[in-house]
C-alpha cells in the first residue's frame, strides 16, 4: 500500500510497464581483466560462429549446432566451421556441456542475455574458464624484426661490359 506523504491519501500503484528489452534482444558484454576479443586474432568464420550462436539463443543456454548446419548458414565449408568451434572452445569463448556434445553456449563471463542475477548463478554453476590466448595469438603478437633486403647480383648480357 502506497501513501502520499503530503496528503496522507492512499495511492494506487501504477501498473508496471514491461521494458522493451525484457526476455530478449540484448546481450550484456562484460569487460575487465579478460583478454579483449580484438587481441585474439579471430578469423571471419570464428566471428560469424560467435554471432550465429548468439542469434540462436546461445548467450543464455546451450544451443545444438553441428559444423554442417553452421556451414550452411554462414556460407563456409564444414571443416572451417569445425576448426572455428574447436578454437573458440579452446579459447574459452564457447562452453560445451560435455566433450562429445554437439551443443555450445557463449561463456557467461563475456556474453549474457537476461537478468544480471541469473548471470551470476549461471556463472557459478558452469564455472567457465577464463578466456586465454592460444598459440595463434602468441605467434601473431610476437614482433618480427625487419630483415634488410638481400643484395642481388646484377646480371649482364653476354658480351656486355661495364662502363
Amino acid at each position: 500500500m502506497l501513501v502520499d506523504e503530503e496528503t496522507g491519501e492512499v495511492v494506487e500503484p501504477k501498473p508496471r510497464v514491461p521494458h522493451d528489452f525484457e526476455g530478449k534482444g540484448y546481450t550484456l558484454q562484460s569487460f575487465g581483466s579478460e583478454v579483449p576479443l580484438y587481441a585474439l586474432n579471430l578469423t571471419g568464420a570464428e566471428w560469424d560462429t560467435l554471432e550465429w550462436i548468439r542469434e540462436h539463443g546461445g548467450a543464455s543456454a546451450f544451443v545444438r549446432v553441428t559444423p554442417k548446419s553452421l556451414a550452411e548458414d554462414i556460407t563456409a565449408n564444414e571443416s572451417t566451421c569445425k576448426k572455428a568451434l574447436s578454437r573458440l572452445s579452446g579459447l574459452g569463448l564457447l562452453l560445451k556441456p560435455s566433450p562429445r556434445a554437439a551443443a555450445y553456449q557463449l561463456t557467461p563471463l563475456r556474453y549474457w542475455e537476461g537478468a544480471g542475477s541469473t548471470q551470476v548463478t549461471t556463472t557459478k554453476r558452469l564455472a567457465p574458464p577464463r578466456i586465454a590466448p592460444d598459440d595463434k595469438v602468441k605467434t601473431k603478437a610476437a614482433p618480427r624484426k625487419a630483415e634488410p633486403p638481400a643484395a642481388t647480383p646484377i646480371r649482364r648480357a653476354a658480351g656486355e661490359t661495364s662502363r
